[in-house]
């Protein structure tokens, strides 16, 4: 009876990650189905984060002090008055590895107008730093806390999510999945003409 009843718990854990990844599958293919309202596609994330919560995310990501890749703390406010364009990602993440080029042709492209790129690494500070010498960017990479426990409200639900923040600290948007980048420099041209 104890076989059968760890096969049977084997089984109902198999169908329920099953059921999870599709779950997680099928919320990332509605996003893309939603209505724009005005909010640039790119900026739509499957689940809109209500004015007060997109502020209280843009304040707690305002507030963070992270370590680079080299271990020195870095302060996100030290880019307050810049638009900023924060990127949560990891090494191990296909859809984070290919936005990070578009990534930094539109840093290159903005900063002169005041926007600042900071990628976020969710993962093992080792795994970030090859990363960073096999493919540099042109933005600065800080080591992020996974369980977000610095900022209860930073809990990152999926890879990649991107926040963006405009000059006055106010939340402009998000996006968990993939940003292309004709719709982020859509974004960033409408937040630098302000």
């Amino acid at each position: 009876m104890n076989r059968q009843h760890a096969l049977g718990l084997a089984v109902a854990a198999g169908l329920a990650t099953l059921a999870t990844i599709g779950w997680m599958g099928y919320r990332l293919l509605e996003q893309n189905r939603l209505p724009a309202a005005g909010i640039p596609r790119g900026l739509i994330s499957s689940q809109q984060l209500p004015p007060e919560q997109g502020q209280a995310v843009a304040d707690a990501i305002m507030a963070l002090t992270l370590p680079d890749l080299e271990g020195r703390p870095q302060a996100i406010a030290q880019w307050r008055g810049k638009i900023l364009v924060v990127n949560y990602w990891a090494s191990w993440c296909a859809p984070c590895i290919e936005e990070m080029p578009a990534f930094s042709r539109l840093h290159d492209r903005y900063a002169a107008q005041g926007v600042q790129f900071v990628g976020i690494g969710i993962d093992e500070v080792e795994k970030l730093r090859t990363f960073a010498r096999a493919t540099p960017v042109a933005y600065p990479l800080l080591v992020g806390d996974p369980a977000g426990s610095q900022a209860p409200v930073l809990q990152v639900k999926g890879l990649p999510y991107t926040v963006v923040i405009d000059r006055n600290g106010r939340f402009d948007g998000s996006r968990l999945g993939r940003i292309d980048e004709v719709t982020l420099e859509e974004t960033l041209r409408r937040l630098v003409g302000q």
